[in-house]
């Protein structure tokens, strides 16, 4: 017969390995820990990690869909932290991810949108244009519509649509945004978009990520921040246009 003793020990011991268990599934869905809240903010989200690479360039084989939008969205972040934008991420490092990981951790943070940086792939390498997609009409679609950048007559553009054509002159083809159904959009509780910056499977990007574009003047673009910068005005954008997320 069991003493009241050992009853308190055994049900100290059971709490222990639930509470042990409770603090390794936290760390096991590979989220980063942030130090800060992103209260009125952004919560950025680079697409892919881990054992999950993304799409991959054929003619450049080290240019890989999870590494670049992990250094557009770490630039991205710095550029929005410069005009006093709150800003968190979901990995900083090459860490796997699931959707569920994803939304789960912005909708902690307290951000006003949630932003997935992507580069959009083919079987045709000449393919390149970029868009946005959204999950929820009413609660997504505005957002997609400014960092895509809706407003082709304003002055100046703004959004994916300013960026450079990787191949000719002018600016980038463009998709529309529409609608797609992942469930880091339609389960996040703010606004939230997957933008499709460009495809790396088009070698002219690849060779552009790879190693910059010099321009007439002898300065060195990156494609990285261009898309970046072109992200940034777009949640900008948004931000000042819509500050209720109406």
């Amino acid at each position: 017969m069991l003493t009241d003793s050992f009853r308190l020990w055994a049900s100290m011991l059971a709490a222990l390995l639930v509470a042990s268990l409770l603090a390794a599934a936290a760390l096991s869905t590979g989220a980063e820990a942030q130090t800060t809240g992103c209260q009125g903010g952004v919560v950025l989200d680079a697409g892919h990690g881990g054992t999950d690479p993304g799409a991959i360039n054929t003619k450049y084989d080290d240019i890989i869909e999870k590494d670049q939008v992990l250094d557009v969205a770490r630039r991205l972040k710095a550029l929005l932290e410069a005009d006093g934008h709150p800003v968190c991420m979901t990995r900083t490092g090459d860490q796997t991810l699931s959707n569920r990981d994803r939304y789960t951790y912005a909708n902690t943070t307290g951000a006003r949108v949630l932003v997935s940086v992507h580069m959009n792939g083919s079987s045709e390498s000449g393919t390149d244009y970029t868009t946005t997609l959204f999950g929820k009409w009413r609660k997504d679609k505005k957002l997609a519509y400014a960092v895509y950048g809706d407003h082709l007559a304003a002055k100046p553009l703004y959004g994916l649509v300013t960026l450079p054509a990787a191949e000719g002159s002018g600016t980038i083809a463009r998709r529309a945004p529409y609608s797609f159904a992942s469930g880091v959009l339609l389960k996040s509780n703010m606004p939230a978009i997957i933008a499709e910056t460009v495809f790396i499977t088009n070698h002219r990007e690849a060779e552009w990520l790879k190693y910059g574009r010099t321009m007439p003047d002898g300065t060195v673009v990156s494609r990285q921040q261009q898309i970046a910068e072109a992200l940034k005005t777009g949640i900008e954008y948004y931000l000042a246009t819509y500050p209720s997320n109406s």
